[in-house]
């Protein structure tokens, strides 16, 4: 089938004009993420609790946050999820130093009340997986007597704290390091209680609920960016074997800049980046590589076939004999995402999005960005040359 018959069409000469709208739109979102403060990133990856309320009807955005406040959670962020009766509630990460604290110092005064215990400071420690580090609770204290610390250990353990390490930093001083508590557990069931006690009249169905923690976060965002970094690895020497490196480097350029342009707009538009949203970035990579490699197969066909052309007239030829391809492909996938954002619900919402951004852009690369990059490596090749 073909869209397209005998099309003629010089991309390569309308580079420079590409190149200028692809640094407007990859700025824009650079910028964009500057002054945010980086990717308004989900609890997937900074921890947190999620819960998606469904009431019997229809109840203010306002109540629903006076009672998500009463409930003890002040940062909590509540948006109409749906219909005009549903909710998601995201609340951030809780603090756990202050909790771990007052169980330590429970303990202590239980096991040795004669210390007269004070607290001297509480820090949460975020994990460190690079270097085997789970992360947890510092606390030090001070006492007027200290038992040994062996003994210390074993007796507040035996109150239910988890001592990780017990440091003595003077003769009055002492440093513990506790194990997160699992505190984000119990924020949905807290959430969920406050809100009932608010509207004893209102029949209310908790439709999801999702909790992460410090570690799992963490542990996500490296392996997030494991993820991004081994496939655009694998790409770059895949590329290089089929083809040629400097294929490889203009696939993983248009690639490199897919992603940032949509980044860019999830940014300008506030949208959350999630696990899910992630997985949709994959997908655009692995849309657009497809795309790329079409054109580049094309390429190297035509290197022995018109060896009579420019270098540029015949990236331009090639690009226009797989024009047709292109143009079938990017609509039939369009047909598909489309019907998803708008008929798929608003759990896959931003999937879709991030995927119809990337289509479209994916498609643009493919022609705009990664095959002039070859029309450049060539141009300065010929440059040395003279």
């Amino acid at each position: 089938m073909q869209f397209f018959h005998e099309t003629h069409i010089h991309f390569v000469k309308h580079r420079k004009r590409a190149y200028i709208i692809s640094l407007a739109l990859i700025a824009a979102g650079l910028v964009s993420l500057l002054v945010k403060g980086g990717p308004n990133l989900s609890i997937d990856f900074e921890g947190g609790t999620l819960v998606q309320l469904r009431f019997d009807e229809h109840v203010p955005i306002g109540q629903v946050r006076e009672a998500v406040i009463a409930a003890g959670y002040d940062g909590g962020q509540i948006q109409q999820f749906g219909s005009l009766n549903e909710y998601l509630i995201t609340v951030e990460r809780i603090s756990e130093e202050g909790v771990a604290a007052e169980r330590l110092l429970d303990a202590l005064n239980a096991v040795h009340p004669q210390g007269n215990w004070t607290v001297v400071s509480s820090k949460e420690m975020l994990p460190d997986l690079s270097e085997g580090f789970e992360g947890g609770n510092l606390v030090i204290v001070e006492g007027d007597s200290i038992p040994p610390a062996a003994e210390l250990r074993e007796s507040v353990r035996g109150r239910g704290v988890g001592v990780v390490e017990l440091t003595r930093e003077s003769g009055r001083r002492v440093a513990f390091s506790l194990p997160f508590l699992g505190v984000e557990a119990t924020a949905a069931d807290k959430l969920k209680a406050g809100i009932e006690r608010r509207f004893p009249d209102r029949t209310i169905e908790v439709r999801r609920t999702e909790t992460v923690g410090p570690k799992i976060g963490e542990e996500l965002k490296n392996r997030t960016w494991a993820a991004i970094v081994i496939s655009l690895f694998g790409i770059l020497v895949y590329i290089s074997w089929r083809f040629e490196f400097r294929f490889a480097v203009g696939a993983i350029i248009a690639l490199v800049h897919d992603v940032l342009i949509t980044l860019g707009i999830f940014s300008l538009l506030g949208k959350e980046i999630s696990i899910v949203v992630i997985a949709a970035f994959l997908t655009i990579v692995g849309y657009s590589l497809n795309d790329t490699i079409v054109v580049f197969d094309r390429i190297r066909e035509n290197f022995g076939l018109r060896r009579r052309e420019t270098f540029d007239r015949m990236i331009d030829i090639s690009i226009n004999e797989s024009l047709s391809r292109t143009v079938i492909t990017s609509l039939t996938t369009l047909f598909v995402v489309v019907c998803l954002y708008f008929l798929g619900g608003e759990v896959i919402h931003d999937f879709a999005f991030a995927l119809l951004v990337g289509i479209v852009v994916g498609t643009y690369s493919s022609i705009y960005v990664a095959s002039p990059i070859l029309v450049e490596w060539q141009n300065r090749i010929a440059a040395r040359n003279k």
